[in-house]
Parts: C-alpha cells; sequence; structure tokens
C-alpha cells in the first residue's frame, strides 16, 4: 500500500500537520494496511506495503484527537496494522466519502477490499470513477467487487470499462483478472467466470489464452483444450498457444495429442529447436521409436547449432541405443562455443546409467570449476560413489569441490546440501544435521537446507523436532511443495490431524498436480480416511507415473484391504524387485505378507 499522497493532501491540511500528527502516534510515514500477499489483486489496485512504519500508538491514544479527517486516517492506519480490517475499512470509508482526493479513495478501497466489504469497495469505486471517468483502478476495483458479490453483468460492464480505459494493456488486464480468479476469489465462481470468458470473448486471443491457463489450473481439462485450440486458430504464428496446448495434452496424458500438436508447432517453427527434440521425445513416450529416430536423423542432417536441441538429441540418441548418432550430436556441441562442459557432464550421465563408474568419473572429473555444470558433475559423482558403497569417498569428493575458489554461491549451496544428504545416507545424522544448520545461518532463505534437516530428524525417530522444522519452513516459504507434502505426508502416516494433512498435500498437488510423490501422499491419506476407493485411484496413478517400493508398499496395502490380495502380492513381488531393501516395503510385508520377506530382510 502507498502513503497518502504527498503530492495532493486532504483539503484544509497541510503536508506538516499530517507527517506532525502521524509521529506523534508512531505511524512515522509508512502504512499499515495488510500487505498483498494475503490477497491477490489486479495491479489496477495498488495494496503493497512500504517500509518505514514504526507502530506504537493504541486505540486510546487516538481517541485524543478530535474525530476529523486526520482521526479517521489515523485509525484506519492503526486498525489496519492490528489487521482489524472491518475497522480500518470503516474510518477510511469515513473521510473518502466526503474527499475528491483520489489518493484517499484509493486507500479506502483498499481497506475495504481487505475487510471483504465489497459492497463498500464497489461505492468506493463508483466514486473514484466519477471523479476520474477513465480510471483504470476504478474499472478494477469495480469488477473484482462485482465477481466477489456475485454480480456478473457489472463485472462485465466494469471488465469492458477496464479495457476501453487501459486498451494498450490488453494482455495485461486480462493477466491479472486471471490472477486474481486464480487466487483470491471462491473456486467456484472462479470456475464459472472462467467459462464465462471463454464464451464472451471468443475471438480475443489473449483472454483465450488466461482461460486455457486458468482452466487447466482448475482441472477443466475440455474448456482448457478448446481454450488453447481457439488461441491456435486465433494467432498460428504465436508460440505461446502451441506450448499451452501441449502441457494440458502432456497434463491429460493423451500423448497423441501431444504429438499432433507438436507436428503443427514443429511444421509452423522449423527453426524452434524444442519443438523438433519435443516432437522426438513424445514419439518415444507413445513407443513409436522408427519415427522417433527417423526424425532425430533428419535432425541431425540440417546440422543445427542449437546447444539445447543437441544436448536433447544427444540423449535421445543414446535413448534408442544408437551412440553413433549421439556421439555425432556430442561432437557437432563440443564445437560450439562454451560447451565443452555439458558434453562432459552428459557423457557422465550416460556412464552412470550404463553403471560405469569408471567411465563417470572420468568424464565428470573433466567439467571445470568454473563451469555452471560443475557443482552438479561433482554431486552426480557423489551419488555414484554412495550408491557404489564408498560414501567416505563420496564427502570427500563434496569437501574438496567446496575448497574450490571458483564456485559461486549457487554452487555452495548445491554442494553443502548433497554433502548433508551424502552424510545423513551414510548414516551419519549429526554430522548432517551441523551441515544443514550451518548452510541455515549462512542462508537463511534457502529452503531446501530445512528440508534436509527435517528428514535427517525423521531418520533419528525424532517426528516432533522434524514436524516443527517443517512448519518453520512452511511459515517461511508457504509455497514450497516437498515440504507441504512432507508435513501432509508425516500426519497422514501418523494417523493424526487428517484435515490439516489434507489441506498441506492438496496445496502441494496444486503447485504440482501430477507429482507422483504427492500423488501418493494423498492415496496414503485417502486410505487413513476411510476411502479406499479414493486411495487407489490415487496410488494407482503414482505407481503407473513412478513405479518405487514405498509407492507400491503402500498401494499393496490398500489393494490387500480392499480383498484383492492377489494383486497386492502382484504390486509387492514387482516392488521387492524394485528395491529390496526398502523400510517401508519391508514392514508392509512382515505385517501382511512375511512370506514374501528376503531371508537377509528379517529383524
Amino acid at each position: 500500500m502507498r502513503p497518502i499522497s504527498p503530492a495532493a493532501p486532504i483539503p484544509g491540511m497541510s503536508l506538516a500537520t499530517i507527517a506532525t500528527l502521524a509521529m506523534v502516534v508512531g505511524l512515522g510515514s509508512g502504512c499499515s494496511i495488510s500487505p498483498a500477499a494475503e490477497r491477490s489483486v489486479p495491479t489496477g489496485v495498488d495494496v503493497s506495503q512500504p517500509t518505514g512504519t514504526s507502530p506504537t500508538a493504541t486505540s486510546r491514544e487516538l481517541e485524543a484527537f478530535d474525530q476529523g479527517p486526520i482521526f479517521h486516517i489515523l485509525a484506519g492506519e492503526f486498525y489496519g496494522r492490528e489487521k482489524n480490517y472491518d475497522q480500518a475499512a470503516m474510518h477510511y470509508a469515513e473521510v473518502a466519502k466526503n474527499s475528491n482526493d483520489a489518493a484517499v479513495l484509493e486507500r479506502a478501497i483498499q481497506a475495504a477490499i481487505f475487510a471483504d466489504r465489497f459492497d463498500l469497495a464497489q461505492e468506493l469505486g463508483e466514486r473514484l470513477r466519477g471523479l476520474a471517468p477513465g480510471n483504470a483502478r476504478a474499472a478494477a476495483v469495480m469488477m473484482i467487487s462485482s465477481l466477489e458479490l456475485g454480480e456478473t453483468e457489472q463485472a462485465d460492464r466494469a471488465l469492458n470499462q477496464w479495457l476501453e480505459s487501459d486498451s494498450g494493456n490488453v494482455e495485461k488486464i486480462f493477466n491479472e483478472t486471471g490472477q486474481y480468479l486464480q487466487k483470491s476469489l471462491e473456486r467456484e465462481r472462479a470456475v464459472a467466470y472462467t467459462h464465462h470468458l471463454a464464451e464472451r470473448f471468443p475471438q480475443q486471443y489473449e483472454a483465450q489464452v488466461v482461460v486455457a491457463k486458468l482452466a487447466l489450473s482448475f482441472g477443466e481439462m475440455t474448456l482448457a483444450r478448446e481454450a488453447a485450440s481457439r488461441a491456435m486458430s486465433l494467432r498460428p504464428d504465436e508460440t505461446m498457444a502451441y506450448d499451452l496446448a501441449m502441457v494440458i495434452a502432456n497434463r491429460d496424458g493423451d500423448v497423441q495429442q501431444a504429438i499432433r500438436v507438436l507436428e503443427k508447432a514443429h511444421n509452423r517453427f522449423p527453426d524452434q529447436g524444442r519443438y523438433a527434440s519435443g516432437l522426438i521425445e513424445a514419439r518415444l513416450a507413445a513407443g513409436e521409436n522408427e519415427s522417433a529416430l527417423a526424425l532425430l536423423e533428419r535432425t541431425l542432417q540440417i546440422r543445427p547449432n542449437d546447444p539445447e536441441l543437441l544436448r536433447n538429441v544427444s540423449l535421445f540418441a543414446f535413448r534408442l541405443d544408437r551412440p553413433d548418432l549421439a556421439e555425432q550430436a556430442l561432437a557437432r556441441l563440443e564445437r560450439l562455443p562454451g560447451q565443452s562442459d555439458v558434453v562432459h557432464l552428459i557423457r557422465g550421465r550416460v556412464a552412470l546409467q550404463e553403471a560405469d563408474l569408471a567411465a563417470a568419473e572420468s568424464a565428470l572429473s573433466r567439467v571445470s570449476a568454473r563451469s555452471e555444470h560443475y557443482a552438479n558433475a561433482q554431486v552426480l559423482l557423489a551419488g555414484a560413489r554412495v550408491d557404489q558403497g564408498e560414501p567416505d569417498a563420496a564427502r570427500r569428493g563434496l569437501e574438496t569441490a567446496l575448497l574450490s575458489e571458483e564456485i559461486d554461491e549457487a554452487d555452495q549451496q548445491q554442494l553443502m546440501l548433497a554433502l548433508a544428504s551424502t552424510l545423513a545416507q551414510s548414516g551419519r545424522f549429526e554430522e548432517s544435521l551441523d551441515i544443514a544448520d550451518q548452510a541455515i545461518d549462512a542462508w537463511p532463505d534457502a529452503s531446501d537446507f530445512r528440508l534436509q534437516k527435517a528428514m535427517t530428524l525423521f531418520a533419528l525417530d525424532e517426528s516432533g523436532s522434524a514436524i516443527s522444522v517443517l512448519r518453520e519452513l512452511i511459515e517461511r516459504d508457504p509455497e514450497h511443495a516437498p515440504a507441504l507434502n512432507a508435513l501432509g505426508y508425516t500426519l497422514a502416516d501418523e494417523d493424526r490431524s487428517l484435515d490439516e494433512a489434507e489441506d498441506l498435500i492438496g496445496r502441494a498437488l496444486h503447485i504440482d498436480p501430477d507429482n507422483p510423490a504427492y500423488l501418493d501422499s494423498l492415496g496414503w491419506l485417502k486410505y487413513r480416511q476411510g476411502d479406499v476407493q479414493a486411495a487407489l485411484k490415487a496410488l494407482r496413478s503414482a505407481y503407473r507415473s513412478a513405479p518405487n517400493a514405498e509407492i507400491g508398499a503402500h498401494l499393496g496395502e490398500v489393494l490387500w484391504v480392499d480383498g484383492q490380495r492377489d494383486a497386492a502380492l502382484g504390486v509387492w513381488q514387482e516392488s521387492l524387485k524394485l528395491d529390496a531393501d526398502d523400510t517401508t516395503l519391508l514392514d508392509t510385508l512382515r505385517q501382511y505378507a512375511p512370506e514374501l520377506v528376503p531371508a537377509d530382510g528379517q529383524p
């Protein structure tokens, strides 16, 4: 939120008087209505919070002033700081209703929005529009207030006025409208208005793009596909619509639709390497190896100089068991300026996939410490050494890499995180915690170290401390999906606070809807809640996307409880082949099918 405009003080009051009275009650020059993070609104409505506030006023001190305009302004600021938005809105409205100062009206509108007094915000917006008929902020306020009040026709009129008053920023207006619908409006109304926007603006490219994005986020896949298709038809030379259509097809799991979109995009934009590599990958995913190989060969024949395309092509060639083509792509890539390090990295990754540690060591050790790929190469090496049963060599390698004077802060963080993880994997939990704490002290905002610390505490059976760390992480970073999922899964696994667990896992899935780990957590939660069919749906989706032993353990248990015992045994047998040492799987087998536990997996 911005302070009262010094260029336009309230009539009859000097700037000096305002400043003096503000200092008396300790408000300084700042304002304290809640920051924008609490409600997402179009930027046409300014809700930023300036610095410099030193709040010490009390309601008793405020009562000492005559209840004139300055009293209401100071009271509005005081109640805003106390998060009593109803009172803040009331006091600001008292001034705004009799003021011709646009800045005062805008401030009062902010308070009304945070108080969820959309009727008042609408009234003040009408007054602001009367003072300044072409004011885009007034139109934006009228639109969001009308949406909140369920007045669709009024919202439509306000959106039209907003578009007219700021006709040079059509894309910005629709993007901000979409942001409000996604983040602030009640979901059912937001979905309904998204459908309404699609029908109102069928020939408006910017509107259809926003509708496609919103529909995707709301899971309205039919609408998402239709809007993306309209956008492609409206502007066939714009890449955004093609990119959206590909994301939608991938979310739907419709590989053939992804191929169709990528073919159109590749034909329309033959110089865009991402469409060529995307089409090769999609054909591989569909099992169309021959057509994927043919496109790969044609791509190499045109002698591309796109580094990203050459990187992808080399990896696809390895997947197709064509090392000759992979080397052709890598040789061309290596000739491009600044690409030798990434070539060493790719060769090292491929060697690791083939379990050739010596070749991996040779390639990865050639990645320069000055390279942006250095930390990644060292982390890959450490992981390989741990997998080979050489945790001490992994630790020493990471510690040596950290001593390099050529790495930057981002590399330091990546290497320290890998070191903490390596120590934990090798059972040196206290040392891992020490590294995590050092990193947290050095980089308080680097959330992944808190997550690593929590995981280490879980390994030490210190669940309470781990949960506290996760709660602190989420408080600092509310959009940290891995932490949201970890805490939600923990609560579900411990069969407590299941409503909170559902909220946490839901937030993680909203950020990353297709993440198999989060789907596993959802399935396990539904199992704890007694909804076996919902549990099976989520767990099957997770296991299909990323078959691993822990998800298999969960899916098998729910199948067993549902009476599908042969299916459960089949999943557990597959999971043992994936990882016979997984503790979750072994614990599950001991409870339900001890005959499947390997001889060396007994307690």
